[in-house]
């Protein structure tokens, strides 16, 4: 059985809604959605707007972040274990960096995401993008 990792991770789209972030983590290869682990005792949305900023510098309050739904898919970076999201969507022109175990962040067309080497969440929370940006 697969071990659990509960995350609550960002659909983070331009103002415009033409360009998706998508972040990567040092030493991978592959391209995630903002966000990490809940902490114990802490809501999604707090664990959400304490890992973009930890990750992305990117300061949000509760009411930027709409909720998209729940989601799981095959973990990249933990063999066996699946992670289990709280996704979140949200609309934004503040600038944003890479910091913490960020190495890399990215603006891309969702309607690109099958082309690029994203981990399944993100492959979900892309074709999710591009169904909203319709």
């Amino acid at each position: 059985m697969s071990k659990i990792i509960h995350l609550a991770t960002a659909v983070v789209v331009d103002p415009q809604r033409k360009r998706a972030l998508v972040v990567r983590k040092h030493g991978s290869a592959t391209f995630i959605q903002p966000g990490g682990k809940i902490d114990a005792g802490e809501t999604a949305i707090e664990a959400l707007r304490r890992e973009l900023r930890e990750e992305i510098g990117l300061e949000i309050t509760e009411d930027e972040a709409v909720y998209l739904g729940h989601f799981t898919a095959p973990a990249v970076h933990e063999t066996g274990f699946t992670v289990d999201s709280q996704a979140f969507w949200i609309e934004t022109d503040k600038p944003v960096c890479a910091a913490s175990e960020i190495a890399v962040i990215q603006w891309i067309d969702p309607a690109d995401a099958p082309n690029l080497p994203l981990a399944p969440l993100s492959k979900q929370l892309m074709a999710l993008t591009v169904e909203r940006l319709k």
